[in-house]
């Protein structure tokens, strides 16, 4: 038994001092290899991969807004800087930094000093946004590198190009540059969100989810990782036409050129579904560098602004006038408030006005367009020639309640839903403080304020027969594969007023464009009506004023609608005229109707 026991221990014995003197040649000739491999997992137990955030394009499929791919270089020191050979200390560190040097011309002290900085670190981002172009230039230097067969080099200790490696994230990208900035907004760093536009109103939407890549050591002590996809944000699909919007933008460049004013806005509709085709403001960046503000003002004048003065310039430059903003509507009105009395059976067709150049209302004197007074005016002339008296004299046979409940019933006073952030709601007087007076000017477009948003769509419901369709600026929502998530079709929210009453003023609007005061809108070929606004705004003493036209053809079933707004235009003293926004009205409508494919439908030269 003695002899068995004794037989037993030295051959456990000698197994051990076998795999001792294993290990250590294991460990004398792949050492360094095993040390390199447990060192590279430092830090990668668990990584992110970013979603790549959706596309927007137009109706039609061209793409406005999109992610691509970019990648951050990597380093890690304790990879770059490890060794187990006293003899030949920090064998991989020249070869890496040459690699960097040559591949992208980075500063060798700049790397060198990083290294001694941070020796122990396994994740320091070195550069950002990294084409593949160049990321392949690099993989393909340490490829040939550390495969290279020197047979001098494989008798000493060989260098190696490693601890470098590339994080990939994605660059949100506008291929038209400022081409409706003020409808798509811009992303976030890293396109983590969306800031103004579609960009944040449907931010979720476009928004994905990140993946995860989580690193361990299997049984056999290789390295092994387990990954989760990122899913990619969804693709919008607007309603806007990037030609009709190309349109609107040249044509405000040119009048940027010829006139001075304070704000731009022009909105483009299809009346018959609430859908908006084109939306411009003169206020111009471009998202791919929205704090580049060098071609508004330099450098030291934007430092010498506080915080609160740099902000205000920014959302100044970024707001969407035609949605953001509130003014006073002026003359456009003037047809809802003849729609609203013909509607309430104050007035019909027929009625006939005098005017002598204004009303007098509980002892204040307010004057017409024309203070000489138009004289004897049927209901379409008092439109034609935009009479604020005859509005005075219609607003006189309403009451205040009714005023502000037609007012309401057109969309005034309250946000149309349209999907775009910020949107402003406007003021209107409420039962207690609207007097006599007030509800003589608000008449004819004095006294409140709305946007133009709001303005369109109540315009858009006289157009299509008396239906009231919340604005759009987006019709499809698409997974990556094209499939559709959501329709966003048009929705009717009520209807406004008769069949009878929106033909009488679509053709009381052409005769505006015929023999009134918006002769200039005119097109050949074409059927176009219209309303001229001019409002006064507040303080009245300053003497600013607001233009405007609103205009659409054919008139016996518009598919297009076209509002211009030109806030604080040039002018000398009280003399202004709208015609200024009726011609860049004119010019936009002239351009798209071609591209729309709109028929011609009439012989007037």
């Amino acid at each position: 038994m003695r002899r068995k026991l004794a037989f037993t221990y030295i051959v456990v014995a000698a197994v051990l001092f076998a795999l001792v003197v294993y290990l250590l040649v294991l460990m004398r000739n792949n050492g360094e290899e095993y040390q390199l491999k447990i060192l590279s997992q430092q830090g990668y137990d668990s990584s992110v991969l970013a979603f790549r955030r959706g596309n927007i394009t137009d109706r039609n499929g061209t793409v406005l807004a999109y992610s691509e791919e970019v990648y951050n270089l990597i380093l890690d020191p304790s990879v770059i800087l490890y060794t187990s050979n006293a003899k030949n200390p920090e064998p991989n560190r020249q070869a890496t930094v040459d690699a960097l040097v040559n591949v992208f011309g980075y500063d060798r002290a700049e790397i060198n000093a990083l290294l001694d900085e941070k020796p122990k670190s396994s994740y320091v981002r070195f550069a950002k946004q990294l084409s593949a172009e160049e990321v392949n230039r690099f993989t393909e230097y340490q490829t040939e590198y550390n495969t290279a067969k020197d047979e001098k080099k494989k008798k000493l200790h060989k260098d190696k190009v490693t601890g470098v490696w590339f994080e990939t994230e994605y660059q949100r990208s506008y291929p038209y540059n400022t081409l409706a900035c003020n409808i798509l907004g811009f992303s976030g760093a890293e396109s983590s969100e969306g800031h103004w536009g579609i960009e944040e109103y449907y931010n979720d939407s476009l928004s994905g989810i990140n993946g995860r890549v989580y690193s361990y050591i299997n049984a056999e002590g290789d390295y092994e990782s387990v990954t989760e996809a990122a899913v990619s944000g969804y693709t919008i699909v607007s309603t806007i036409d990037y030609n009709v919007q190309k349109a609107i933008e040249e044509t405000i460049a040119l009048y940027k050129e010829e006139h001075e004013y304070k704000n731009i806005g022009v909105l483009v509709m299809d009346p018959t579904s609430g859908e908006i085709l084109g939306l411009a403001t003169d206020k111009v960046y471009d998202p791919n560098k929205p704090m580049d503000f060098s071609y508004m003002i330099s450098d030291e004048e934007l430092e010498a602004m506080t915080d609160e003065e740099k902000s205000a310039f920014q959302n100044a430059v970024w707001r969407n006038f035609a949605v953001n903003d509130a003014y006073t509507p002026g003359s456009v009105s003037k047809e809802l408030t003849v729609a609203m009395a013909l509607e309430e059976n104050v007035i019909d067709t027929d009625t006939m006005f005098i005017c002598d150049g204004g009303e007098t209302v509980q002892g204040t004197t307010i004057h017409c367009n024309r203070v000489s007074g138009h004289g004897t005016l049927s209901l379409t002339e008092s439109l034609m020639m935009s009479c604020n008296d005859a509005m005075m004299n219609i607003a006189s046979r309403l009451n205040v309640h009714t005023m502000l409940k037609w007012q309401r019933q057109f969309g005034l006073g309250s946000r149309t839903g349209v999907d775009l952030p910020g949107e402003a709601t406007g003021i209107l007087f409420n039962e207690s403080n609207m007097s006599l007076v007030d509800l003589a000017t608000c008449s004819f477009g004095q006294g409140y304020s709305s946007t133009m948003i709001q303005m369109a769509a109540a315009y858009c419901s006289i157009l299509n027969g008396g239906y009231y369709y919340t604005p759009r600026i987006v019709r499809q929502v698409l997974d990556e594969n094209g499939g559709v998530v959501k329709n966003l079709r048009p929705e009717l929210v009520r209807t406004t007023v008769s069949e009878s009453t929106c033909e009488f003023l679509k053709e009381a609007a052409f005769e505006t464009v015929n023999g009134g005061t918006a002769a200039a809108a005119a097109l050949a070929g074409h059927t176009v009506g219209g309303k001229t606004g001019t409002a006064q705004k507040y303080p009245i003493e300053e003497h600013n004023y607001v233009i405007s036209f609103m205009g659409f053809t054919p008139v016996a079933n518009p598919k297009l609608l076209v509002y211009a707004v030109v806030d604080e235009p040039e002018h000398e003293g009280t003399n202004v005229s709208a015609r200024s926004a009726v011609e860049l009205e004119r010019d936009i409508m002239a351009k798209i109707i071609p591209y729309l494919g709109i028929p011609k439908d009439t012989e007037t030269e």
